[in-house]
């Protein structure tokens, strides 16, 4: 097979558009990775934030039930309950799994099966 000059320069700006085209979908992903990665942590940084709030709320309610109620066994328990349920609604949500609605139809669902 005989290549003219007006073959071999289609198929060099062929080879050339092509590897221009690699670098342009590679800077792409690239760049859309990092965009999802900075709003991934930022994303993190606020649910740990919320998270905090959320276990501050907890010891200030608490601390109030305390003043209010005194310290008896009866409140500690239930302080030890409210404090295990913070604790399972947290780590749903790091879990990403948390979704109020799913879970309470599930649970009232549980509730009138028996």
């Amino acid at each position: 097979m005989k290549l003219n000059i007006k073959s071999l320069k289609h198929i060099t700006m062929a080879a050339i558009f092509g590897a221009f085209l690699l670098l342009g979908m590679t800077a792409t992903a690239n760049a859309q990775y990092r965009q999802d990665d900075r709003y991934y942590r930022q994303d993190r940084r606020s649910a740990k934030h919320h998270q905090k709030h959320e276990k501050q709320e907890l010891k200030h309610h608490q601390r109030h039930e305390r003043e209010y109620y005194g310290n008896s066994r009866e409140l500690r328990r239930h302080q030890e309950q409210e404090r295990r349920q913070v604790k399972r609604h947290q780590r749903n949500e790091r879990r990403n799994n948390y979704d109020p609605y799913y879970n309470n139809r599930r649970r009232n669902d549980d509730h009138h099966d028996h």
